[in-house]
Formats: C-alpha cells, structure tokens, sequence
C-alpha cells in the first residue's frame, strides 16, 4: 500500500508561486521605477535648461562689452561661478577647442573638445526641441543639458560661452550598484514581503485545503476513518471538490454496506436454498424408497399418493431452480421480453386453476371482477404469468385459512389495463414496503408465519414489469391484507385501407 509522504516545501505550489511571485515584483517593480525615472529626469533636464537657457548670453554679452576691466579671464570665469553654484562655466573656441573653465567645485578638464555642431543646435532651437544634451568636460562619461550662446558675432563667432548644469569633477562615473543598489534593494524587499503575504493566503485558501482533501483519500484508502471534510463549504473549485470527494466517500461507504448486506443475504440465501433443496430430496427420497420397496404391496390409491408427493416436490425445487436462473440473468442484463398480443382474462384463469387445488386445500375463496373478458395486451405472455402466478402464490401462503383473494382488471382512459390483487392475509408493515422488491429479502410476518421462500419472487416481478415499461406497486396493513397492481399496454389493432 503506497504511503502517504509531505511534499518537500520546494515542491509545494505555495513555494513555486512566492518564487514567480518575487521575480515578478522585482522585474515590474525594476522596469516601472527605471521608466518612471527616466521620465522624471528627462522633464528635471527640460525644466532646467529651459529655465537657464539664457545664462550664456548674459555671460558672453559681459565678455564682449568693451568697458568690462578683465584682467584675467580664468578668474573672472571663477567668480562668474560663484554666482551659478552647480554650473560649470567654459570658453569654447570656434573649433571646439576649451580655452577656459571655471567651477564651483574645483574640477580638472579631461576632454579638451566639445561637439561644435550641439552649440550651434542648441542656440537655432526653441524649447519644444528640449532637451539638448552635451558631453562634460570635466567627466569621462556623463552628458548632461547645457546652456550656450557666441561672443562676437553670429555670422562669425570668435568663440562660445558655454554653461552646463552640473557640479564637475575629476571623474563622476558611478558604479551600476552605487546608481541601481538602494533602488534594487527596496524593491527586493518590497517583492518578498508582497510574495510572502501572498504566499500564505494562497497556502491557506487553496494549498492547505488540497492537502486536507489529499489526507482524507490517503487516509481513506489506507482503511481509516476519513477526515471531517464538511467544514470545507466554500463555494469555489476547491470546496466542491471537496465536497464531491465527501460525497465519493460516502457513497463508497453505502455501496460497500450495501456489498455486506447482500453478501449477507447470499450467505442466507445459501443456507434458504440449501434447506429448501434438502426438504423436497429428503420427502422424494423416502417416497421412492417406498415406491421401490413396497410397490407390490401398495393400493393404486396409495401409489397415486405418494407418486403426487413426488410430483409435488419436483414442481417445488424446480420453481426454486427457476427463481435463481431469473436471478442470475437479472443481474447480467440478459433478461429479454418478446412482446405478443393476447388475452388478458384467459391468462389469468389459466393460472388460477393450475392453483386450484392448493386454494381449495388452503380453504380461501377466490372473487373476479373482470370488467370485460377481451380485454386484450402486448406483452410476453410468458413473464406477465409468472408475475400472476407469484402474487397468487404469496397471496395463498399469506392468507388464512377461510380468507378471501379478489382479482380485478380494469381498462383505463389512458388505453392501458390495470391489475389487481387483494387478499386478506398477515400485510406487510410499513416500514418494510421499500424493501419488499429487493432481492433476498424476507418480511418480518414471513419469518413469523414460517413461510418458505427464498425472498426473490417480488424482486423478479419487478424487474418484468420494469421490462414492460411497467411497475408493481403495493398498499398494505398489518393484520388486515395487502394489495399488488401493475398496469399493461393494450393492444391496438393497427386497421390498413
């Protein structure tokens, strides 16, 4: 029998889904922020451009103003940035090349060019075409947004006044961790605490209830009780399979009870059938023996009697025989109906006098109410009898001595026949009424009254009827007689012009 073994964490669904749960957080949460960032800087870049678009020309307009007393253009450049803190201020000549700088922050040129082509677009464009970026002097790898304009003329400019907007140095290159870390890092944990969070609602409303539902089969099958799984009444996926595997269960259970309580009535059966073999060999044996031993001395009255004894015994194990064949192909579906019209009358009476002597030995009093005697049906002659014969014969064995059967037959509005039989015998309590045309099974007033049988007639008639698109029905009361109706199809004569 396989064991039932816990699933290692790792192989779990709630493990796997935290984990696609923390690397899409991270993922999303990364490229949301970096384009979120992206566009933050590039609108802080046209901001500040835009705002500082004309610092330049105020600066070239200072150096080109023949009154200025500029002794030195380096220092003068220096206490221009004192003025701008986080500019950086350079003399461009024509060619691109530096002349001179001044900062803020003390700083060291690295790139001794800057792109003339970028200043001149920068001082033909408007701010819709915002922002310009331009390579730092003083870094090795940073562009930023700039401000530019000429010193002297437009048409020939002696060189550029150009002002970028941000603090300088020797080198700003920054590491990727020291620019994305923190960001990357708030973002991890931010992941594993959403992961995680979803992590237990996912183990609790769908992990754990699986698991509970994966014990109780386990546990189930291994022969245990199974676990209590009604608690589990959500009305989502989960909770009707659930529900589904309590109702699986349950249903095993009363098919298995239902096994036990048929293989129980077999075990009775056998014992029934056994005892009912052994009573009619055991009377024909000693009247054979007798046949054989005194045949000489025996009357012809005497030898007619015990030769119907034998007779008589042979009828009874030979209708036992044929309860348990009918049985047999019951339960393999074989049973098989050949429909044929005929009278419905005439069939009865046939049986009733095949049971004329036992009547008139069991002292009963037969009545008919026949409301017409062509009263034709479709239906297989052969099985509708034996349904008669074995209502008449309970109807016997039932009743008492001095008591009364009633046969009636009537033609319904709905072009069927209806059948009845009534007697006056011992009834069947109520609560057994369901269980009456279940296979084996034996009333109470028949254990008491010791009636002989096996239990399986009704259950035959039943399935003849169900056959004939039909069913047996029954009314009963304790003390006082019980009633068995079937209906039958009537049979129409098809009429051709």
């Amino acid at each position: 029998m396989i064991q039932f073994r816990h699933i290692p964490i790792y192989r779990t669904l709630t493990f796997k889904v935290s984990i696609a749960l923390i690397a899409f957080f991270i993922l999303n949460g990364v490229l949301l922020v970096l384009w979120d960032q992206a566009d933050i800087l590039e609108q802080m870049e046209i901001e500040i451009q835009t705002a500082y678009r004309h610092t330049a020309l105020e600066i070239s307009e200072e150096i080109q103003n023949p009154e200025s007393d500029i002794v030195n253009l380096s220092s003068f450049f220096d206490s221009l940035a004192m003025e701008y803190p986080g500019m950086e201020l350079f003399l461009v000549a024509p060619d691109g090349e530096i002349k001179e700088h001044g900062s803020y922050v003390p700083s060291q040129i690295i790139k001794t060019h800057v792109p003339v082509d970028v200043i001149d677009s920068f001082i033909e464009a408007d701010t819709g075409d915002y922002p310009i970026e331009i390579p730092i002097p003083t870094a090795s790898d940073l562009d930023f947004v700039f401000s530019a304009a000429t010193v002297g003329p437009e048409e020939a400019p002696e060189g550029y006044v150009l002002v970028t907007m941000v603090e300088g140095g020797e080198d700003v290159t920054v590491t990727w961790w020291e620019e994305y870390g923190p960001l990357l890092t708030r973002t991890v944990l931010f992941s594993l605490i959403i992961a995680g969070f979803a992590g237990i609602l996912f183990w609790y409303f769908l992990t754990r209830r699986i698991d509970n539902v994966a014990h109780a089969v386990q546990k189930y099958r291994s022969g245990g009780s199974r676990f209590d799984l009604v608690e589990d009444n959500a009305s989502d996926e989960i909770g009707h399979v659930a529900m589904h595997v309590k109702d699986m269960m349950e249903r095993i259970d009363l098919m298995f009870n239902e096994l036990g309580q048929k293989e129980k009535m077999r075990t009775e059966l056998l014992a029934s059938v056994s005892h009912e073999l052994q009573t009619p060999l055991t009377v024909m044996q000693g009247n054979i023996e007798t046949l054989v031993e005194h045949r000489e001395k025996m009357s012809e009255a005497d030898l007619s009697l015990k030769l119907g004894a034998v007779y008589s015994q042979v009828r009874h194990m030979s209708a036992l025989i044929d309860d348990m064949f009918d049985v047999a192909i019951l339960e393999t579906g074989q049973m098989r109906i050949n429909a044929e019209p005929f009278p419905m009358v005439e069939l009865i009476e046939d049986v009733l006098e095949s049971y004329s002597l036992l009547i008139t030995q069991s002292q009963l009093t037969i009545e008919r109410d026949f409301t017409d005697s062509l009263q034709t049906v479709n239906a297989d002659p052969l099985r509708i009898r034996q349904v008669i014969r074995n209502l008449l014969s309970n109807a016997i064995k039932f009743s008492s001595p001095g008591g009364r059967i009633v046969i009636r037959t009537e033609v319904r509005s709905d072009d069927k026949l209806s059948f009845r039989i009534e007697d006056t015998g011992v009834g069947i309590a109520e609560s057994e009424l369901e269980n009456i045309f279940e296979s084996f099974y034996r009333s109470k007033q028949q254990l008491q009254k010791a009636v002989k049988g096996t239990g399986l007639g009704l259950h035959i008639c039943q399935h003849i009827l169900k056959l004939h698109n039909s069913g047996l029905e029954v009314q009963s009361t304790i003390n006082v007689g019980s009633t068995f109706s079937f209906d039958l199809e009537l049979y129409k004569e098809v009429v051709t012009i």
